[in-house]
């Protein structure tokens, strides 16, 4: 009882001196300074790691007062991730064996019978703990331990699933599961053959990934945020692609086979990052008659049409003007009364407000317009969502 009250006692202060220190900080006050200010009974340095977190957080979840170290908050599933893949996954048993500070844990315990959360880091599992309780889970078991030992083996081994999020240097030029910890084939081997869930980096080239495992790309408001891989009984499909928060998706078997032109039309789209990803242009092609590509690539997939389409997919520009000549273009947003204008092209930082600053020098007005380089063409467009 003693030891209980010594945690919640502890727990109190750490809360009390976490909002200090955003006080602060909101405040402008430099970190020595809250340092300082914070109790001596606490570890200052965390106290200021989990607050300058929570700032951080946004939107990214419903609670305010959750327990994050930067690495943590950085690869901890959004919500709205979270919550989609614990729609998927219903009524099973899991170990989530490389649980971090258990966000998607929690999003799984809401729809599963039992959840285990497993990590070799201390600190993080009693985050993972906290988080828990924030969001008032209380079908979750908390280990801190190596999810390849036969201790953690001998418990896990008892769930339904595997799952792991296995954390990844930021410093890797080439995504490989080899190099993941714990690595997804070090787990499989460990564990044997059952089903599994695994987080991997999405920019994993999909031959580096075995055929049986389903690769599920998951976007949130166009860009790629995760790459699910289920496997045994949970394989439904080779690929498929999810748009959040619509829930969109697409899937397929084969290869992927799409239209790429030089010219482009009437419309001018984005299209979310996951399709590309996923190898699945081609399906998107084929649900939207009409469309075709005018570019392709990792940082940014271009596709065009003669009439508009509305898809989650598709982020939709009306063409305006178009010019293989800057000045032209300069002219014709100056006359059309435009005074933004928001560059869509492979540029570095240093030459996109360059030419940004460029283009506006020379405008007045207050509507705002996006300008696009299409195969060597300038192209103004306006965006129609």
């Amino acid at each position: 009882m003693l030891l209980f009250s010594s945690k919640l006692c502890r727990f109190v202060d750490m809360e009390r001196e976490i909002e200090k220190a955003i006080a602060l900080i909101r405040r402008g006050y430099p970190k020595e300074r809250i340092i300082k200010k914070i109790s001596k009974n606490l570890d200052a340095e965390e106290v200021y790691e989990v607050a300058k977190c929570r700032i951080k957080i946004k939107d990214k979840f419903s609670k305010k007062e959750l327990y994050f170290d930067t690495y943590g908050l950085r690869y901890s599933t959004p919500e709205v991730i979270g919550k989609y893949r614990a729609e998927r996954v219903r009524d099973y048993t899991i170990a989530d064996i490389s649980c971090g500070v258990g966000m998607q844990a929690i999003f799984f315990a809401r729809t599963n019978r039992k959840v285990l959360c497993v990590d070799i880091d201390k600190r993080r599992i009693e985050y993972a703990r906290r988080n828990a309780k924030t969001y008032g889970i209380k079908n979750m078991q908390f280990i801190c331990g190596d999810c390849c030992s036969n201790e953690i083996y001998n418990i896990a081994k008892r769930y339904d699933i595997i799952f792991s999020d296995p954390a990844r240097s930021e410093e890797e030029k080439e995504r490989d599961l080899r190099n993941l910890l714990p690595s997804p084939l070090k787990i499989i081997e460990k564990y044997g053959k059952r089903d599994y869930i695994f987080d991997i980096p999405p920019q994993i080239s999909q031959d580096k990934i075995p055929k049986d495992w389903e690769k599920e790309y998951i976007s949130l408001n166009g860009s790629i945020r995760r790459l699910t891989a289920y496997i045994g009984s949970l394989y439904r499909v080779d690929r498929r692609a999810v748009a959040l928060p619509s829930g969109e998706t697409l899937e397929s078997n084969d290869d992927d086979v799409f239209t790429l032109k030089s010219e482009f039309s009437n419309y001018v789209y984005i299209v979310d990052e996951a399709p590309y990803y996923a190898h699945l242009l081609g399906e998107l092609e084929k649900r939207y008659k009409g469309l075709w590509y005018v570019s392709t690539g990792k940082r940014r997939t271009l596709a065009s049409s003669d009439n508009l389409i509305k898809s989650p997919f598709l982020k939709p520009f009306i063409v305006l003007d178009y010019s293989e000549n800057l000045e032209d273009i300069i002219k014709f947003l100056r006359k059309e009364k435009f005074g933004k204008v928001t560059l869509r092209m492979k540029l570095n930082p240093k030459e996109y407000w360059k030419i940004r600053g460029k283009i506006e020098r020379e405008l007045s007005g207050t509507d705002k317009a996006s300008l696009f380089h299409i195969n060597g063409v300038y192209v103004v467009a306006k965006d129609v969502t």
